[in-house]
């Protein structure tokens, strides 16, 4: 194999591709990256055996089709400190791989790329397409809320559910639920459901980026694919059942407030400057006009804010944990948001448009 690459474009492709690789395994080839040179383009492979990617680079001049397999560390650092040169020529040698750029030479030992694992391509018709910047929206209200520890596995990841022409994410950590609402150009071709990893809901994210590009999105019975201009990605899907989330949404609330979402991030941010591990929680109280924050520490102090709302009703007092009501507000994209509440013991709802919910438990400050 010998081909000529544009220095960036191979940045661009480590970057994403490298993020798959895993840093300690006990197999080698698991810590490097495939490279297959051949019909006019170079592509990228990596895989840590749950997820893959695979990536095209077409800037590159091919003077000889073959493969090489190589530490994905070594190469990535390559590229890097070569930033300076506007190409880098890549050359095997039995398993060993060349790399040339303007005055250095590096020689990288790599493995048998026979060796390495099949990185499943996306070889059939999509359920359906979305656009990127939709999808990579949807992704960042959502992720944020998926569980951090695996002790249930179902909700470490994201629901996925298309029907018709509205696709639909949901993710929850069991004290909150996120949803996020999509519109389809055109009807899925079918009914689809699936729990995404959150590894791989980073990687589409990033792909995604804010490009009108149409993606493919297929989902089979333990694999999602997902197909756009420069990538593939695939990873299998978690396994288990998701909580049924409808259920924890309330129906109708008695209490509704409108409140202007950048002011009101601004007073919980800083009501919650005089929380700590103990006091984890700040007190609403919304009366007439305003709700009123409170925060209080012992041995360090007590907060108090205000801020206007839009509210008539009789008062209600509630508590929640500030970094979650401050994750809603960041990833709400309009100028005002609705909370819906029935008591304090009761979940909120906080609503933003009509593609943006979120349930959120209350806390016990007392």
């Amino acid at each position: 194999m010998k081909v000529i690459a544009q220095t960036a474009a191979l940045q661009e492709a480590l970057s994403l591709t490298g993020s798959i690789i895993q840093t300690r395994t006990p197999k080698p080839v698991l810590q490097c990256i495939k490279l297959v040179a051949a019909e006019g383009a170079l592509t990228l492979m990596a895989t840590d055996l749950e997820s893959g990617c695979r990536y095209r680079i077409t800037a590159v001049e091919i003077a000889e089709e073959g493969e090489a397999l190589i530490p994905a560390d070594r190469l990535t650092g390559i590229v890097r400190e070569s930033a300076g040169d506007e190409s880098l020529t890549i050359e095997t040698e039995k398993q060993a791989v060349h790399v040339r750029g303007a005055g250095s030479h590096f020689k990288i030992f790599g493995y048998d790329p026979g060796e390495y694992p099949a990185v499943g391509d996306f070889a059939d018709e999509a359920d359906f397409q979305i656009p990127a910047s939709a999808l990579g929206k949807m992704i960042g209200k959502t992720l944020f809320a998926t569980a951090k520890a695996h002790s249930h596995y179902a909700i470490s990841g994201v629901l996925w559910e298309a029907k018709a022409k509205k696709l639909q994410l949901v993710a929850t950590d069991g004290h909150r639920m996120a949803q996020a609402s999509g519109t389809l150009k055109k009807a899925a071709a079918r009914e689809a459901s699936a729990i995404v990893p959150g590894k791989l809901m980073g990687l589409i994210q990033r792909v995604a980026g804010d490009g009108e590009e149409m993606l493919d999105v297929r989902i089979q019975e333990n694999q999602i694919l997902l197909r756009a201009a420069r990538a593939v990605l695939i990873s299998s899907l978690v396994q288990g059942n998701f909580p049924k989330y409808t259920d924890v949404i309330p129906k109708d609330c008695s209490d509704t407030v409108t409140v202007n979402t950048a002011q009101f991030e601004h007073r919980i941010r800083q009501a919650a400057l005089l929380t700590n591990e103990e006091s984890k929680g700040i007190r609403l109280n919304f009366q007439a006009g305003k709700v009123t924050l409170t925060s209080r520490a012992p041995e360090t102090g007590e907060a108090e804010v205000t801020c206007p709302v839009n509210y008539d009703g009789g008062g209600v007092e509630i508590a929640f944990n500030p970094g979650f009501l401050t994750d809603a507000m960041r990833v709400a994209e309009t100028d005002e948001i609705t909370i819906g509440m029935n008591a304090s013991n009761k979940p909120a709802v906080i609503k933003s448009g009509n593609d943006f919910l979120y349930v959120l438990m209350p806390v016990d400050i007392a």
